[in-house]
């Protein structure tokens, strides 16, 4: 087996986990990974977009299911076309958009006012009360750099407060950008791919999802889940502004 096949394998059974979990994952985290391993972005969406969907797929299937409501209905209007614009500009320019900085900065000041309850309350109702706007941002920087993941978690976990709501809706948006990334990732990419790749991958991160990563959700307290939300939240944030 090549060496970059088994690192992305590695990368996609680590970061399974996570979004197993949290809804979010693969692409935040392994994105910039693989970007610092030398893939292009290209190669990166056509390996981990089919594991992230297999992921949300089986979490919707597990819980919540594919009905429409409130906020799926405004993110399909808001968000989605968004990303749609913003990939079809980049693969054709065969880049991402470096803007790492600015969202790790806006992750970490989110999550460290989730840390008092008041700020967090106050932030909820801002969000709530402009969430066209905040569904617009996580468009453009999802469709532009596929780093969207930290500020949907951030979205979502200010509108609802359950992990079962919360994961439910994440992965109905992960798994709907993930469709439209796809589709453009069709019709403008001709990368040099490792074929057994393309099966083995999403296998892997459906197996992982099964093995430990919904164990492990169902094991976590409701307490547990938001605090362990708030650490990825800062996480994403730091990791993002030192260039993981």
């Amino acid at each position: 087996m090549e060496t970059s096949s088994l690192l992305v394998l590695i990368v996609v059974v680590v970061y399974a986990v996570v979004q197993s979990i949290f809804g979010v994952g693969l692409l935040v985290f392994g994105t910039p990974t693989l970007l610092l391993m030398g893939f292009s972005f290209g190669e990166i969406l056509a390996y981990l977009l089919p594991a992230s969907i297999a992921i949300s797929l089986l979490q919707l299937m597990h819980g919540g299911g594919f009905g429409i409501d409130g906020l799926r209905r405004q993110f399909l209007i808001y968000t989605a076309p968004l990303v749609l614009v913003g990939a079809a500009v980049i693969l054709t320019v065969g880049s991402s958009l470096d803007i790492r900085l600015l969202v790790g900065l806006m992750l970490v000041v989110s999550g460290a006012i989730r840390l008092f309850p008041r700020l967090r309350e106050a932030g909820g109702r801002l969000i709530r009360r402009r969430l066209p706007v905040s569904l617009t941002v996580l468009g453009v920087v999802h469709g532009l750099s596929n780093l969207g993941g930290g500020v949907l978690t951030l979205i979502v976990g200010s509108i609802y407060e359950t992990k079962d709501d919360i994961r439910r809706q994440i992965a109905f948006c992960y798994l709907a950008m993930a469709v439209v990334q796809v589709g453009v990732l069709a019709l403008t990419v001709d990368a040099d791919l490792v074929p057994w790749l393309l099966v083995a991958l999403p296998a892997l991160a459906a197996m992982t999802f099964v093995a430990v990563g919904n164990r492990a959700f169902q094991a976590t307290s409701q307490r547990g889940y938001q605090i362990s939300l708030t650490a990825l939240i800062i996480t994403f944030g730091v990791g993002l502004m030192v260039g993981i």
